[in-house]
């Protein structure tokens, strides 16, 4: 990860490489970016109008992502699993095996990576914009270093890159 300090905020600025590297205070720094901007469009414009409309339903959208988002940063893993083994069926909760874990969070940080990439995109209308967070807010690929490592020797397998010279 690089840091970087950015100079009016003195907040450091993050080169984020892969969905585990997002946290939230990267979801809340696009919010708190844009909602200020959402507002003043929302307030200069006549509730009836399409501006107004616009910058509303834009606003409502960008916060349930940084919500999802949030979400699934904190989410757990655990989960309740029926205990069928008496007359009746009562729910336990038991960690679940190590596989389904795996799977689970292969889940969460596709998940992640998907509502990061469309916050990404949804904000780069503002990419030249004082305060645009360059080094942080752009697309990721990859859940993990494992998974582009593991993406980087698949193509190096298949031969889909030419060696450099």
């Amino acid at each position: 990860m690089t840091i970087k300090q950015d100079e009016p905020t003195g907040m450091p600025e993050r080169t984020l490489h892969h969905a585990s590297d997002i946290t939230e205070d990267d979801a809340w720094a696009i919010f708190e970016f844009l909602m200020p901007r959402l507002e003043a469009q929302e307030a200069a414009h006549g509730a009836e109008t399409e501006e107004h409309r616009t910058a509303g339903a834009l606003a409502q959208v960008m916060s349930g992502l940084v919500l999802q988002l949030e979400w699934d940063i904190r989410a757990p893993f655990w989960k309740p699993y029926r205990n069928r083994s008496g007359p009746t069926t009562v729910l336990v909760w038991a960690p679940p095996p190590e596989a389904e874990l795996r799977a689970q969070d292969e889940q969460r940080l596709d998940r992640i990576r998907d509502t990061w990439n469309t916050l990404c995109e949804a904000l780069r209308p503002w990419h030249d914009s004082e305060g645009y967070d360059v080094a942080r807010w752009h697309k990721v690929d990859f859940r993990d270093a494992a998974a582009a490592a593991q993406y980087e020797q698949r193509v190096a397998d298949l031969g889909l890159r030419r060696e450099k010279r």
